[in-house]
């Protein structure tokens, strides 16, 4: 049985990730989100799949909360084979820009901070948390979502300046993930998921959920070792950093 949590699960990838990888009879999941009661969904899923599925409350931005559901897991299993690090922001989402964390002239640092504590240092915390589940799981993998905005030299525009920062730095915390991981056979890789109709990518993206997902699952399932501190495309492709 593949033992799998998946951050920031309540809507967009994590959900979509949480119901496709169900198809998967091999699959035990442990869906986390802030808010459960809110997650109509996932609570919906529970139901269905109750053998398969724990819903976990899990700020990723509070060390209390990381530790409560490191508990919890660790009560249920003893080993992770993925971690998916999920959850996310982008305030204002694509279509609209919150001028205090994304446009030059109206930075606030403390917005900005918002987006890096979510997006580049909760990753990092959450690695940390599960380390040890992590490195007792079978061909165990670290997920990071990220975003090809988060590339230095494919970045051609100004704006959402926190966000593109912040993913920038997910990139490199999961290059030092890979290198921490690769004596106990972890691996670690970053993902862009592509430009998804989601709440924070806006209903003008490109795709929808249902067109790069299960690509994208292809890839995670058939990383190797080889594969660990890469920066994929959701259809297997390298990016540069």
């Amino acid at each position: 049985m593949r033992r799998i949590l998946i951050t920031g699960s309540n809507r967009g990838i994590g959900l979509e990730l949480v119901e496709r990888y169900l198809k998967q009879d091999d699959t035990f999941i442990f869906a986390s989100c802030r808010h459960i009661s809110e997650a109509s969904t996932l609570n919906t899923l529970a139901l269905q799949y109750a053998e398969r599925v724990r819903l976990v409350q899990l700020d990723v931005t509070k060390q209390q909360s990381i530790d409560e559901a490191v508990e919890q897991i660790s009560r249920e299993v003893d080993g992770l084979e993925m971690l998916v690090n999920n959850a996310g922001i982008l305030p204002g989402g694509v279509a609209s820009v919150v001028p205090n964390a994304a446009k030059f002239g109206f930075l606030e640092a403390e917005a900005m901070e918002e987006v890096f504590r979510v997006n580049a240092i909760a990753p990092i915390m959450i690695a940390q948390a599960f380390s040890s589940l992590l490195r007792k799981g079978t061909s165990a993998r670290l997920i990071n979502m990220t975003s090809d905005a988060g590339s230095i030299e494919m970045t051609q525009s100004a704006y959402h300046y926190s966000y593109k920062a912040s993913k920038a730095a997910l990139n490199m915390v999961s290059r030092c993930l890979s290198t921490d991981f690769r004596a106990d056979g972890v691996i670690v890789v970053s993902i862009h998921p592509g430009w998804i109709q989601t709440d924070m990518g806006g209903p003008h993206a490109t795709r929808t959920p249902a067109e790069t997902i299960p690509s994208m699952m292809k890839v995670i399932d058939g990383l190797t070792m080889a594969d660990s501190g890469k920066f994929f495309n959701w259809d297997g492709k390298p990016l540069p950093w």
